[in-house]
């Protein structure tokens, strides 16, 4: 399918226009989908804000594991979106909802976590592809990653379904309508400066991760010197002050005592 519509690339300039498009994952096929050419122009007809340009590095295999993408031969080119736009596609597209949704986060998330993320809506996991934009100059470009979500059969939809948008930004995710582009033609940079997949994800992972100060031992504290109550020092001087005159006392009866056996 064939979008003819003129759609500017970010605000840069760049057409959207002329480019066959399929709104699905790299690699995934549609088939003869009646409303294949309803989608290439849904873009315009929605009114929606044009991402620009991403193009696939690696496809997740595992929480961790990743099976790099080398030389793609496809683009990915992504719409903002929200759930009023996604839930207006069946009026335009002969009852044909969206195919596919992608939820574009900037940091990687558990298989678990991704399917926590899709429950309860019109969508379930289907793939997560890591991806940088097109308009990244960096010799290793920043990663994202690209969550896809198949619709549900209609049979299989919940009674009430959640909405995306909410669920997106729990995760700290944007909400796109995103459909594969020839590489030919929106290419405009040079593949990453480094090849190799992994070793750039567990760069970009370890600069993003906060370094923690360690915490400092407890410092051990004397106990506190209490000050005599003003009734204990009161106590301690009037015993004092009791003791000097009985001492007098009694060195005068003794004084007295020996005078007297003298005299006799």
């Amino acid at each position: 399918m064939v979008m003819q519509s003129y759609l500017e690339h970010g605000g840069t300039g760049q057409a959207f226009d002329e480019y066959t498009s399929i709104p699905a994952p790299p690699g995934t096929s549609l088939g003869d989908m009646s409303a294949q050419g309803v989608f290439a122009e849904l873009g315009q007809a929605l009114g929606l804000r044009p991402m620009g340009f991403y193009t696939p590095w690696a496809s997740r295999t595992g929480d961790v594991n990743w099976e790099e993408i080398s030389n793609p031969d496809t683009n990915v080119i992504a719409w903002e979106i929200n759930d009023a736009q996604v839930n207006s596609v069946p009026t335009i597209s002969f009852g044909e909802p969206l195919p596919f949704i992608v939820v574009l986060t900037k940091a990687p998330m558990t298989e678990t976590e991704v399917e926590a993320m899709w429950n309860g809506t019109a969508y379930q996991p289907y793939e997560t592809q890591a991806v940088y934009r097109q308009d990244d100059a960096k010799p290793v470009p920043t990663i994202y990653f690209m969550h896809w979500g198949e619709r549900i059969d209609l049979s299989k939809l919940p009674k009430q379904t959640l909405a995306l948008v909410p669920k997106a930004q729990s995760v700290g995710g944007q909400l796109l309508f995103a459909a594969q582009v020839p590489s030919q033609g929106s290419t405009t940079r040079s593949p990453p400066a480094t090849p190799n997949f992994q070793s750039a994800i567990e760069s970009q992972l370890t600069l993003a991760s906060p370094i923690t100060a360690p915490t400092p031992a407890p410092m051990t504290q004397s106990p506190p010197i209490m000050a005599p109550s003003p009734a204990a020092a009161s106590a301690s001087s009037g015993k004092m002050n009791l003791s000097l005159p009985i001492a007098v006392g009694l060195g005068a009866a003794a004084l007295a005592f020996v005078i007297k056996r003298q005299l006799r």
